[in-house]
C-alpha cells in the first residue's frame, strides 16, 4: 500500500507539472466578431423510430453544425449554465466555449457549478435558482440522467427553456440536446485497432461501473472490433480517480500477462504510462483511450501512448449557447434534428506508425487556452 501510495503523489506530480508547465496568467477568450461559423457535427432525429426517446439515443448523420450571426438575435437573451463542477479540463474547457459563444451572440450567461457528481440536491437547487432568477434558458450539464427530471419539469411548466448538455438526461422534455453519445467514441477507437489488422489481446478498462457514457463507449468499442483480429480478454470497472485506476491497472496486467493493449479512460492512460515505464513495459503494451485529457495529449504526442478520440468539449459549450438561442429565437437549424454533437476526432501519435497526426491536432475546440480561468458571468452585449 505504501508504494502505491508513492505511485500516486507521483502521478499528480507530474500532472501538476504538466498543467502549470502550459499556463499562462490572463488568458483571453477568442475575439468576439458575431460571425456565424460552421463544424462538422454528428446529427439524431429524436423522433426517429430507431431512436430511444428518453435520452435521445440511437443511430446519428454526419452533418454540419451552422451558428446564427448575432444580427440573427433579438434579444439579450439571459442564460444560465449549470455544470457538475469545473475541477478538470473537460468541464472548464465546457465553460470556455460556453462563455466564448454568449460573448459572440451578445447575450448573458450565468455559470454555477454543482462541486461533484454527488450533489444532486445542489444541483437541483441550481437549477430552480437558474428559473427564479428570471433565466430564459437552462443550460443543464446533470450529474444524474433521471434525478434532475423534476426540476427540467418545473422549469418547462415556467417557460424557460432547458437544453441537456455534455451528460444526458432522460427526460423527454428538454428543448435540445448538445452531447456525444459515448458509442462514438468507443467506436472510433475501436475500428481504428480493427482498422490495423493485426491480432491484438485487448483489456477494457471503461470507467465507472452503471455510468451511461461507460457503458456505451463499451458498446460502441465492442461493436467495433467485433469479427476483427482484436480480442477483447479482460473488461474492469473502476471510478476516473488515479488511486482506483492504478489498481484496476496493476490487476489487469497481473492477470493477463499476454496483454498487447489496454484501452481505457485518459485518467487510465495517464498512470497506465508511469506503471508500464516502471516495469520496462512500455514498448510491449499500446495505449489507448476512449477521450483525453490535455495530460492524455501530452502523452501521445510524447509517445507513452498510441491514440484517443477527443468528444470537443469546448465545442460542445459553444453549440450549446447557440442551440439555446436558437430555441428561445424560435429559429431552428433543422426541424428534424433535437440533438448535435460535433465529430469526435482521433488523436494519434508517432508511436502508431502512420496515423501521426499531433502536429495538426487544434485543441482549441477541445479544451480552453492555456491560463484560462472559469468565467461565472458574462453581460450581455459585452
Amino acid at each position: 500500500m505504501k508504494t502505491q501510495k508513492l505511485k500516486i503523489v507521483a502521478l499528480a506530480a507530474a500532472g501538476l507539472l504538466l498543467l502549470s508547465g502550459c499556463a499562462t496568467a490572463g488568458a483571453e477568450a477568442e475575439p468576439v466578431s458575431g460571425e456565424s461559423w460552421s463544424a462538422p457535427a454528428l446529427l439524431t432525429n429524436c423522433k426517429s423510430p430507431k431512436v430511444d426517446p428518453r435520452g435521445c439515443t440511437g443511430p446519428n448523420t454526419p452533418g454540419t453544425y451552422t451558428s446564427l450571426d448575432r444580427s440573427q438575435v433579438t434579444k439579450p437573451w439571459r442564460i444560465c449554465s449549470v455544470l457538475p463542477h469545473l475541477k478538470d479540463p473537460t468541464w472548464v474547457g465546457m465553460n470556455y466555449g460556453q462563455a466564448t459563444q454568449a460573448r459572440q451572440l451578445g447575450v448573458s450567461l450565468t455559470t454555477t457549478d454543482a462541486g461533484g457528481y454527488e450533489n444532486v440536491a445542489q444541483q437541483v437547487t441550481q437549477v430552480e435558482d437558474c428559473v427564479s432568477s428570471g433565466a430564459n434558458a437552462v443550460l443543464l450539464s446533470a450529474v444524474s440522467n433521471e434525478s434532475l427530471n423534476p426540476a427540467i419539469a418545473k422549469a418547462k411548466k415556467k417557460g424557460v427553456a432547458v437544453v441537456d448538455v455534455g451528460n444526458g438526461v432522460s427526460s423527454a422534455e428538454v428543448d435540445a440536446r448538445v452531447l456525444q453519445d459515448y458509442v462514438d467514441m468507443g467506436k472510433m477507437i475501436g475500428t481504428h485497432l480493427a482498422s490495423l489488422k493485426k491480432p491484438m489481446k485487448v483489456a477494457l478498462l471503461p470507467g465507472p461501473a452503471g455510468a451511461g457514457w461507460t457503458e456505451r463507449s463499451r458498446k460502441g468499442f465492442e461493436a467495433a472490433v467485433a469479427g476483427s483480429a482484436v480480442e477483447i480478454v479482460d473488461v474492469k470497472y473502476g471510478d476516473t480517480g488515479k488511486e482506483v485506476q492504478l489498481k484496476l491497472v496493476e490487476d489487469t496486467l497481473s492477470a493477463n500477462p499476454g496483454i498487447n493493449a489496454i484501452v481505457g479512460t485518459a485518467i487510465t492512460m495517464e498512470v497506465a504510462a508511469t506503471l508500464l515505464a516502471e516495469q520496462g513495459k512500455i514498448e510491449d503494451i499500446g495505449l489507448y483511450g476512449t477521450y483525453v485529457t490535455p495530460q492524455a495529449v501530452e502523452l501521445i504526442k510524447r509517445g507513452q501512448a498510441k491514440c484517443a478520440p477527443s468528444e470537443q468539449s469546448s465545442q460542445i459549450g459553444k453549440i450549446s449557447v447557440d442551440l439555446a438561442v436558437r430555441t428561445l429565437e424560435h429559429k431552428p437549424l433543422d426541424k428534424d434534428i433535437q440533438r448535435y454533437a460535433p465529430e469526435p476526432l482521433l488523436i494519434c501519435g508517432p508511436k502508431e506508425d502512420g496515423y501521426d497526426n499531433t502536429a495538426k491536432f487544434d485543441a482549441t475546440g477541445s479544451f480552453a487556452p492555456q491560463g484560462w480561468s472559469p468565467a461565472f458571468n458574462v453581460e450581455a452585449g459585452k
